[in-house]
């Protein structure tokens, strides 16, 4: 046997998107492969982009207060979602859509997407989860309130894409959504996946800290306030919205970087550490599972937690840098 490693990097959901695999594959293999999770990647963007007029889920939104058939990957998502908003208490919640849009976040951030016409739910509002009722294949929401997938729909696709490569066989793979990352397995040279920290103070570069992935499937993500924000009449803003006062969330964390058993509970949870604060953050993520965690705060220090014999959290190792 002899294993090759193969990568392919793209642009989609408003960012660059890596997958990269180690098979025992020639090219001719390797590129059906990729053929079949890009596929993927490109339909559930075209199905669940709130950016995208024509998409399912601004259908469901244009839709409110009238039930609607939706595709059982709709239905997946959205039980998916209204999962993770019952595990947080609501600190998640993909009804934020018109808090988002009124603190400032209605554009896409993508270049040349700019100025795209987008559906504007400013004026409705945030309500709890339980009013998302799924029925068999038919949803209905409140008649004032918009769904955004953006808090989970990354998490939720790496961690589709890691059941394809399941599906083909592929044991070792590494995939990173803008910062929500899946790993399995190892290298071609048999070691384990390590990847770096994004430095908060300078984000060009990488911090001191790595994670060593295990040889399971493995999810980390990293969250901040820096990628989607912007200057509204009354003030900057960020795409991290704090469910109570419906705002940008004011926190002294710049990044958030967790690691979980799978990329939609890591990318969840990062953002929910956003909005909590260093204060609260720490034993909020251990009551919920979480034993591996940095975060970076704006006073410079570092908040960590590491368990040896899952993810390692350690100083300089030379690997690839990470960011959401």
């Amino acid at each position: 046997m002899h294993l090759m490693q193969y990568t392919q990097t793209k642009q989609a959901l408003g960012g660059d998107i890596t997958i990269g695999f180690v098979a025992d594959y020639d090219q001719n293999a390797a590129d059906k492969l990729f053929v079949q999770l890009w596929h993927y990647v490109y339909t559930f963007e075209r199905l669940f982009s709130r950016f995208l007029p024509s998409s399912e889920l601004s259908i469901l939104n244009r839709s409110a207060g009238v039930p609607m058939s939706i595709s059982q990957e709709f239905k997946n998502l959205l039980t998916a979602a209204k999962s993770m908003a019952e595990m947080t208490d609501g600190l998640y919640n993909p009804f934020i859509l018109p808090a988002l849009q009124k603190s400032g976040y209605k554009k896409s951030v993508m270049p040349g997407y700019e100025n795209d016409p987008v559906d504007d739910y400013s004026r409705r509002s945030v309500v709890a989860i339980d009013r998302l009722v799924i029925d068999g294949n038919r949803v209905t929401i409140p008649h004032d309130s918009a769904l955004d997938m953006g808090g989970c729909g990354k998490g939720y696709l790496a961690d589709r894409l890691r059941d394809i490569m399941n599906t083909a066989g592929v044991a070792n793979y590494w995939m990173n959504l803008s910062g929500d990352i899946a790993t399995a397995g190892h290298d071609q040279n048999a070691k384990s996946w390590a990847v770096d920290i994004q430095n908060s103070r300078d984000l060009q570069s990488v911090s001191d800290w790595s994670i060593a992935c295990p040889i399971e499937p493995f999810a980390i993500a990293t969250s901040g306030t820096f990628k989607r924000k912007g200057h509204s009449v009354d003030y900057d803003w960020h795409h991290i919205i704090d469910p109570i006062t419906l705002k940008p969330a004011q926190t002294d964390i710049r990044l958030a970087t967790i690691c979980a058993p799978t990329t939609l509970q890591a990318d969840v949870l990062a953002s929910c550490a956003i909005i909590l604060g260093s204060d609260k953050a720490p034993d909020w993520l251990r009551s919920h599972g979480v034993s591996d965690f940095l975060l970076q705060c704006e006073d410079a220090t570092e908040v960590f937690e590491k368990q040896f014999g899952r993810a390692i959290l350690k100083e300089s190792m030379n690997t690839a840098g990470v960011g959401k």
